[in-house]
């Protein structure tokens, strides 16, 4: 079995049964090292910039990848993505929206604010274990593709530890 260079993914989701059956899934495919969830924009951008509850480095490592849920309270998942893709030292983060939307707008709207993958969150348990695995096989492809537009500089990754 192939072994990624991924050390966190960070799941963004305000749905808890979404979570508890990709963080199922993600275990069964072993797709990557480990999964983190948070409930919603604002929390993951407490986890981005350390505050409260993940102000101490072991509590929010830095992500490797963040799947994004887009219609979330409090913050959506296009205002959220906004305000990652302004700070270069977050821009370069991978970001894959895995959200129930395959309205073209919100595809092409992403697409436009740099995502790296857009995924429609599968209806059975079946569905998230062979969208894993069809993610696992094609994991460097999705991560490659440019950031349009708004990626930043990733030399900024470094000050960001």
């Amino acid at each position: 079995m192939m072994t990624l260079p991924i050390h966190t993914v960070l799941l963004v989701d305000d749905n808890p049964d979404d979570c508890e059956i990709v963080r199922e899934a993600w275990g069964e495919i072993t797709v990557g090292q480990e999964l983190r969830c948070v409930n919603d924009g604002t929390e993951l951008l407490n986890y981005l910039y350390r505050r409260g509850q993940f102000s101490r480095r072991e509590c929010a490592p830095r992500p490797s990848v963040i799947l994004l849920d887009l219609n979330m309270p409090h913050m959506t998942g296009g205002e959220v993505l906004t305000e990652i893709k302004k700070n270069p030292s977050l821009a370069c983060i991978p970001i894959v929206v895995l959200t129930t939307s395959i309205a073209p707008k919100d595809i092409c709207s992403t697409a436009g604010m740099g995502v790296n993958g857009y995924m429609k969150k599968p209806n059975t348990y079946n569905g998230y274990l062979q969208m894993f695995v069809n993610l696992r096989k094609h994991w460097a492809e999705v991560l490659k593709q440019p950031l349009t537009g708004r990626g930043g500089d990733c030399s900024a990754n470094v000050a960001w530890c």
